[in-house]
């Protein structure tokens, strides 16, 4: 439930650079992040249950990354390994080959070879089924409602996922650096010395497709599944990761990944929408010689949003305590401030009061108060002894008392 409105906020937040785009996509489902704000900023269908294909071997890979003690380690290729692989791409390992888990992490990755997914799985889970076991557990960890593994090659018999929960496995995956290593290499020479190649770096290259701007990618196709592409890229000092899924013809699962990157990359850029030290409202103080506060902002906010943009338009709202008293400290919370930009609001910023202020201390007044109330009262009893004076007391009249007899 928490992510869910954690989403719905991302949404609402960014819903002017989601609808601003113009693009056509040959991908039916799709999702874009700015991973340096870690905001999705397109998606297309992202939330769509779809087969998956290879990209399955994005999680394969994580698992057993996660559970390899020693990537050096070497294991023996059995026959079972090999068995039913028809039709699917492979490294070319036999039965009683002895190969590291770096040799197979490699395979999985580069031509995403499905006998190194077995193998893989086999040595670390002990079986097929287990290691699915395990990867369905790690997607649970994740959170991921819409996914389901049940072989760590990507055959589309009840495995399927969606662009946003591939993101999700596929943000995690780039948290480990031997996974951007695997993710991010063109070529490898495994100990027994198969020549390995990145699927990616093979079709880029056949359809002179420049794809220097990308940090890592992993393809995937199957006939229900289509062509579909996971990959990050970096431009400008933006990283993006980039989902594309079930498009029906090669190359365009990479057409599509570069037109993605491409239009935010020329449509789209940081912009600075707070400027450290800027004045966003004054409001009066009660009570005190200053009359009144300036508030300030106390750092500069820039976000990624379109070019379009007039950044002189920005509106800076303030809600909050609009009066000082002597009972508001320094460091109390006085309100906000929301960033808007026509109807839509591009973030908020909190305002404190940053410095003491200095109140007329009313209790002072008692002391000239009782000073003048004093020398009322000896005015007063100087009055009273001066008439005395004047007027001096008559003697009493006596009355003889006499004695009964």
């Amino acid at each position: 439930m928490k992510k869910f409105f954690i989403c719905i906020f991302t949404l609402f937040i960014f819903s002017m650079s989601v609808s601003a785009i113009d693009i056509t996509l040959t991908s039916k489902e799709a999702i874009i992040y700015n991973l340096n704000d870690d905001n999705i900023i397109y998606e297309k269908n992202s939330n769509e249950q779809t087969k998956i294909a290879s990209l399955t071997k994005i999680m394969t890979s994580l698992v057993a990354i996660e559970n390899i003690n020693n990537i050096d380690d070497t294991v023996t290729v059995d026959y079972k390994d090999l068995q039913g692989l028809k039709g699917y791409a492979v490294a070319g390992f036999k039965a009683g080959d002895t190969v590291t888990y770096k040799d197979l992490l490699y395979a999985l990755m580069l031509p995403s070879a499905a006998d190194a997914a077995n193998i893989l799985a086999r040595n670390i889970a002990g079986n097929t089924e287990e290691f699915v076991n395990m990867m369905n557990d790690k997607a649970n960890k994740l959170g991921l409602k819409n996914t389901k593994f049940s072989n760590p090659i990507g055959m589309d018999n009840d495995n399927y996922s969606t662009a946003y929960d591939l993101s999700i496995i596929l943000k995690e995956a780039i948290k480990s650096d031997l996974f951007k290593e695997l993710y991010n290499t063109d070529s490898y020479t495994t100990t027994n010395n198969i020549k390995l190649t990145k699927t990616t770096s093979k079709i880029a290259s056949k359809y002179n497709l420049d794809i220097s701007n990308l940090t890592g990618s992993k393809t995937g196709f199957t006939d229900e599944a289509g062509y579909c592409l996971a990959s990050t890229a970096t431009y400008n000092n933006v990283n993006y990761l980039v989902v594309t899924l079930n498009s029906e013809e090669l190359p365009n699962h990479i057409k599509d990944t570069l037109n993605l990157y491409n239009y935010f990359d020329t449509n789209y850029s940081y912009k600075e929408i707070l400027k450290d030290k800027q004045l966003l409202k004054t409001i009066k103080v009660k009570d005190s010689k200053t009359k009144e506060y300036k508030i300030y902002s106390k750092k500069s906010i820039t976000k990624y949003l379109s070019n379009d943009i007039d950044i002189s338009k920005i509106e800076y709202k303030y809600s909050g305590v609009e009066k000082l008293n002597r009972k508001i400290k320094k460091g109390d919370y006085l309100g906000k401030v929301k960033i808007v930009y026509g109807s839509n609001m591009l973030d908020t910023y909190k305002v404190y009061l940053d410095k003491d202020i200095k109140y007329y201390n009313y209790w002072l007044l008692l002391i000239p108060v009782g000073i003048i109330i004093l020398i009322i009262w000896i005015k007063i009893k100087l009055k009273k002894k001066k008439r005395r004076l004047k007027n001096p007391l008559k003697k009493k009249k006596t009355t003889k008392k006499y004695k009964k007899r």
